[in-house]
């Protein structure tokens, strides 16, 4: 008896494909449901249900931002216990690793979509936000989601990939406003790959008369809101610099909240005041003896490191043509976020950015690749402190009590 070859192969090629980012989505939920219900609910998430059973965080109340409440609201219909009111963010945070892969191993390669798949399924910041009541892994899901479909339309402009594309910016809008950045990269791409097609342009230009259409009755109370928010308590973070820029990449990929690793039990709060006054080198020196100086150092070198790979990601010359674009999706919109943080007051705070995290999780995981291509004990040695950096990071979120019933996160 012949063995059909064909079939053996076709199914180890699906077996090949799938089983990697399956095992990747097995291990996220576990760590999505661990301790889902241990935390009490906090202000945000009280806020999240009190104004969606109300009625005032859903149109025409709410047109800033709906979407969200609206799903929420129907979830709701079926339970309102605090586990199953936080899993409605463990399925979009499931949702976006998934994602991740597809635009990772689209653009860059299927290492690297695994890889980027991975940090954000070990992101102790992710996991903290699949597991409240509350938008934020809603909006990396759309934001990628929409991205995926523009990656299919700039390499073969069909009119459901630009209609998936158009449906899923325009839920992003009416998720979060700040997700109108996404559109810079986009023009960005579309023009440039489109840039003698003037049919291509016209298609694209039309889905976006469409959403500008829709979204303009809604523009107005978009700009209350947003001039409010502004001015509200968003006023009291200290502007960017340097080492707020670069933490970032710590916070989402490693250890959340860094100001934990200070060690001076200091609250949030009081940390952003006394940063107000005086600069964080200023602080560190004052507090250093109150620190525990072991981790932070270590954490300091870890930032350093994943910099760096950043670094080769966006400089060197990578074998595939297309990772160019996801450099475009990174930088643009939190570009854009950190001028509004200048210019205004500052929104470069780790749940603002998760609309473009994705992108640099995705350059980090390009960089590593490359150093790897280069020189393989170096990988090996950064994935080491990587790992090392996100355990200690896992450790301390699962041990740590960040939620006050009612109040704000300590």
């Amino acid at each position: 008896m012949k063995l059909n070859t064909p079939a053996l192969g076709i199914r180890a090629n699906w077996l090949q494909k799938w089983i990697p980012i399956s095992l990747i989505l097995l291990i996220a939920t576990g760590l999505y449901l661990y301790q889902l219900g241990t935390e009490s609910l906090w202000y945000d998430e009280l806020f999240s249900i009190n104004k969606t059973q109300s009625g005032i965080s859903l149109p025409p109340k709410n047109l800033t931002r709906p979407f969200y409440f609206m799903i929420l609201y129907i979830w709701m219909q079926f339970s309102t216990s605090t586990v199953w009111l936080r899993g409605l963010s463990v399925i979009f945070g499931l949702g976006s690793i998934f994602l991740i892969y597809l635009v990772g191993r689209r653009l860059a390669g299927k290492p690297v979509g695994l890889i980027a798949a991975l940090l954000l399924t070990l992101s102790p910041l992710f996991i903290n936000h699949a597991q409240e009541v509350r938008m934020y892994t809603l909006i990396p899901f759309l934001s990628l989601g929409g991205t995926l479909a523009l990656a299919h339309a700039l390499e073969n402009p069909r009119f459901a990939a630009i209609n998936w594309w158009a449906v899923a910016r325009f839920l992003a809008l009416v998720t979060t406003p700040v997700s109108v950045t996404l559109f810079l990269p986009d023009l960005v791409l579309i023009v440039w790959q489109f840039r003698n097609q003037k049919r291509r342009l016209f298609a694209f230009g039309i889905r976006l008369l469409l959403i500008g259409s829709c979204w303009l009755p809604l523009v107005s109370a978009v700009n209350e809101s947003s001039t409010k928010f502004l001015k509200g308590w968003v006023t009291q973070y200290p502007k960017p610099n340097i080492i707020l820029i670069v933490s970032e990449v710590t916070h989402l990929t490693a250890f959340w909240p860094l100001r934990h690793l200070l060690g001076s039990g200091i609250s949030a709060n009081d940390l952003m005041k006394q940063l107000n006054q005086q600069s964080i080198m200023e602080w560190l020196v004052e507090h250093v003896f109150t620190s525990n100086l072991v981790p932070l150092f270590y954490y300091m070198a870890y930032t350093a490191m994943a910099i760096g790979l950043l670094a080769i990601a966006l400089l060197s010359r990578h074998p595939s043509t297309t990772l160019w674009w996801i450099k475009v999706w990174a930088l643009l919109p939190a570009g854009s976020i950190l001028l509004i943080s200048y210019v205004s007051s500052s929104i470069w705070k780790a749940r603002y950015l998760l609309m473009v995290s994705p992108y640099f999780l995705i350059l980090l995981a390009a960089g590593l690749m490359q150093v790897w291509r280069w020189q393989r004990r170096v990988a090996v040695l950064v994935t080491l402190m990587y790992a090392i950096a996100v355990g200690s990071g896992l450790v301390h979120y699962y041990t740590t009590l960040y939620r006050i019933a009612g109040g704000a996160p300590t």
